[in-house]
């Protein structure tokens, strides 16, 4: 009599559908995971020796599945949404930000807000600012760093 792979693999499942119930808890992960798991199988079926415990070379891999599944868990961040949960367009959550940094860029000193704008927004060389507002650069270095200072306290409050 021949050896058959498929009908081997099929006696062994209700088995290794009763290991996945106890290792997930769940029927629907369970079944899940077995699935995976003699998906996995007849993609291997080379690897297996005919002749060896073929419920064990599966308990195995159903196992290790299992465990790798969990591990991918916890470097998965999960968010529950419940029904009524809404979704933000992107657009709407960028008005927002929009309006947060225009409300503490008002909340500047005068000569704050003019360095920024010079040095921050338009890009312009320290030098290039400094003859602008006719003062020195150290003035300009030392208004920048007050100004990028109230604008991360007021946009983390």
């Amino acid at each position: 009599m021949a050896y058959c792979f498929e009908s081997e693999l099929i006696r062994c499942m209700p088995n290794l559908q009763r290991y996945a119930c106890k290792l997930t808890r769940d029927v629907s992960a369970a079944e899940d995971l077995t699935q995976d798991c003699l998906a996995r199988a007849l993609s291997r079926q080379h690897r297996f020796e005919p002749g060896t415990n073929m419920q064990a070379w599966l308990t195995t891999m159903l196992k290790n599945l299992h465990f790798n599944n969990l591990q991918r868990e916890k470097h998965v961040t999960k968010v529950e949404l419940w029904d009524g949960a809404m979704s933000v367009e992107a657009s709407q959550i960028a008005r927002l930000v929009f309006r947060d940094v225009d409300r503490a860029f008002g909340a500047l000193t005068p000569s704050q807000r003019k360095v920024v704008k010079l040095v921050a927004i338009e890009g312009r060389p320290y030098q290039e600012a400094a003859e602008k507002l006719n003062v020195s650069i150290g003035t300009i270095r030392s208004r920048l760093c007050r100004a990028r200072e109230r604008l991360n306290t007021l946009m983390a409050a």
